[in-house]
């Protein structure tokens, strides 16, 4: 599907930031650093996130506005039937998507707020269409299906972060919906969610693979994490015996089958994520470790509690505290392949090859020594030079 924005100059926000990181770090100086920034153009209209949020509500009211004033002429035939609403939203759908294209080729927007909040309204409008034609008269899942399916293009060519959060929240609640309508889905539902979330985990990376661009790698980056968390929240105790408890109708919680498995992905996942992510200097695995670790003690506490909350906090936190200003000093220098101090990834290798070939400054062939014309064959070995 052919992408919105320019891709180029997607691909060169991030180029601009490493430039900026090698300008800090002295790499570049001034005259290299404003070379390297035209080299790599970025013609997007930007702003600072407190403009982007100003110009979003801005958006939204204007569309609400927009909204609420032609609903006064047809108020009328909204309350005829269902499906005179459902038109009236196709067609709110239609004019946002026409805006939202137009500000982007017009202004060349880029994730500033405007184009972010018509596309949001263009995706609500169409899900309430389908909602109003079939009178919700369909079964749930087929509402998340439907989603699934003007979710999917919208990524494809728009590349928004919210839009593949809210597409990896709907496959998972798509399966959850299927299964569970199954007596022995309320079983093994735990177990669906860790194999789809291993699956979505593996799709992930066969797409980032075949993809030689930038332009999908905040969503990539996003749905993978939220792989993660929802494999380990899929084995994860507390949650599967709470959320059995709520499937069944029970008030209070009882203990589940294979509670012993439970108890060991409340604690093998999380080290998993740490030991990982550290092998393959992964932060989104070791961050998710962290926290996910840190569930699983409050798992642990909410069953077997030991000392009071506050006692446990405060332990917990000066433990905590310690620990990461002994690892940052320990880390400053090189050990074990980790260090504390930052470091760029070699995806930007080409990169750095590219730069120094244009903006380190060459030197002047002109004034190189000229063989020839020598007394032996014009090699310059005579005694005429």
């Amino acid at each position: 599907m052919k992408k919105a924005y320019n891709e180029i100059w997607v691909e060169n926000i991030d180029n601009q930031v490493f430039i900026k990181n090698w300008h800090k770090q002295k790499m570049l100086n001034d005259e290299q650093f404003e070379i390297a920034q035209t080299l790599f153009p970025v013609e997007f209209h930007r702003s600072n996130i407190f403009i982007k949020v100003g110009l979003f509500l801005f958006t939204n009211i204007v569309a609400s506005a927009g909204i609420g004033f032609v609903s006064i002429f047809f108020a009328s035939f909204f309350s005829e039937s269902t499906q005179n609403f459902a038109i009236i939203c196709l067609i709110y759908s239609g004019i946002f998507f026409y805006f939202l294209e137009f500000f982007i080729k017009k202004n060349n927007f880029y994730r500033s707020g405007v184009d972010n909040a018509l596309l949001y309204a263009m995706l609500c409008a169409l899900i309430t269409f389908f909602v109003a034609i079939t009178e919700f008269n369909l079964p749930f899942w087929a509402y998340l299906a439907f989603s699934l399916v003007i979710l999917l293009p919208s990524l494809l060519r728009y590349a928004d972060p919210l839009v593949a959060i809210a597409i990896y929240l709907t496959w998972v609640a798509l399966w959850f919906s299927v299964i569970t309508k199954f007596p022995i889905g309320k079983v093994i539902i735990p177990f669906i969610i860790m194999l789809v979330s291993i699956g979505s985990y593996v799709l992930i990376h066969i797409w980032r693979k075949r993809t030689n661009s930038s332009y999908y790698t905040d969503c990539q980056d996003i749905i993978e994490i939220l792989t993660l968390m929802t494999f380990y929240l899929g084995g994860n105790y507390l949650v599967v015996r709470e959320g059995n408890a709520t499937l069944n109708g029970l008030s209070v919680s009882v203990q589940i089958d294979f509670a012993p498995l439970f108890y060991f992905f409340s604690v093998a996942i999380p080290l998993f994520y740490i030991v990982r992510g550290l092998q393959k200097h992964d932060r989104k695995l070791l961050i998710v470790g962290i926290l996910a670790f840190a569930f699983s003690i409050f798992t642990y506490r909410q069953y077997f509690s030991v000392l009071p909350l506050e006692w446990a906090l405060s332990i917990g936190g000066t433990l905590l505290i310690l620990f990461s200003v002994l690892t940052i000093r320990i880390l400053k220098l090189p050990k074990f392949g980790l260090t504390y101090e930052p470091n760029d990834t070699n995806k930007f290798q080409n990169l750095e090859a590219f730069i120094i070939n244009q903006v380190i400054q060459q030197p002047n062939h002109s004034e190189k020594t000229q063989f020839g014309k020598g007394d032996f064959g014009g090699g310059g070995a005579g005694s005429k030079y």
